[in-house]
């Protein structure tokens, strides 16, 4: 486990910050639309109970919602077996693993991750997801029916030959529904600021909109160095930050728009070189083998 959250932590730092913008512009297909970031349902398919999914699968997230709950708090995650292995990576949170169950088979209601977010001031348990090793082109079954569940994995951290498979599952409200691979909402709500419409996903320049205000929201500590007083939002920033926040919460999308475009051109290039790496290499790791394969991307190595 040890050799695990060594190389993932060594990838993601070098892939951000050593090839920040190839990383951005391999995560898109010719026609610009990012694989991972699927809009979907905003009425029924971005906030929970999930209404948009099937019976079954609405009923597996309840009983797996149920399970878990008592593992809600980091401190009763760790007692149960739970230690975090990744840092807080924006759009995801901490992942908090429970070695063991890495090498079981799957079981719906016994995740082997749990993510914790901070939300209002606090660590909370904003979802869940499954892992295993096996070939690239696995007929493992998901462990819920919905088109939106599919596997992603990871070949470089998984033997030669095989990758690390990985579904996440959302408890919280997600800008791309309840199996998305990143939910961009946590960083908005991390920093107390109202996330825009699940709806204005859909146009492919609001989707990378969205995404880049984000990440763009993300302390400079998230991001593997320390901050500095010089970090701190400018009173400009901060009223940039207070109108996209008044923008959401009235729905404005004409509003939203402006102030993001504002936003996004007084980010610096060291923070735009910064969140361009991060939405590149995290995007092209919530994609399959197949996918990266289909779209003439170079497969992730050791």
């Amino acid at each position: 486990m040890s050799r695990i959250n060594s190389l993932i932590a060594v990838a993601v730092a070098v892939a951000c910050f050593m090839i920040p913008l190839t990383a951005f512009s391999q995560a898109h297909d010719a026609g610009g639309h990012s694989h991972p970031n699927v809009a979907v349902d905003c009425t029924n398919l971005a906030t929970p109970p999930w209404n948009g999914l099937a019976e079954m699968d609405r009923r597996q997230m309840s009983t797996l919602q149920q399970q878990i709950s008592p593992l809600s708090t980091p401190e009763a995650a760790k007692a149960a077996g739970f230690m975090p292995v990744l840092g807080d990576i924006p759009g995801m949170g901490v992942h908090w693993v429970h070695a063991a169950r890495m090498g079981d088979p799957v079981d719906v209601n016994a995740p082997d991750n749990l993510m914790f977010a901070s939300i209002d001031g606090r660590d909370q348990l904003v979802g869940a997801a499954y892992t295993f090793y096996d070939v690239p082109d696995t007929n493992k079954p998901l462990p819920f029916d919905s088109e939106l569940a599919k596997w992603h994995d990871h070949p470089q951290f998984a033997p030669e030959g095989q990758t690390l498979h990985m579904l996440h599952i959302w408890f919280v409200p997600s800008s791309n529904g309840p199996f998305a691979g990143l939910n961009f909402w946590l960083p908005y709500r991390t920093a107390g600021v109202a996330v825009p419409s699940s709806c204005w996903m859909a146009d492919e320049k609001d989707s990378e909109r969205i995404q880049i205000v984000s990440f763009g929201l993300v302390p400079p500590r998230m991001f593997g160095r320390e901050a500095t007083p010089a970090d701190a939002p400018s009173p400009e920033r901060t009223q940039m930050i207070a109108a996209l926040d008044v923008a959401a919460r009235d729905v404005d999308h004409d509003a939203w728009v402006a102030a993001a475009d504002i936003f996004i051109a007084d980010l610096s290039e060291t923070e735009r070189a910064t969140v361009a790496g991060m939405l590149g290499i995290l995007n092209l790791n919530q994609m399959s083998s197949a996918e990266r394969d289909s779209a003439g991307i170079e497969q992730p190595h050791h």
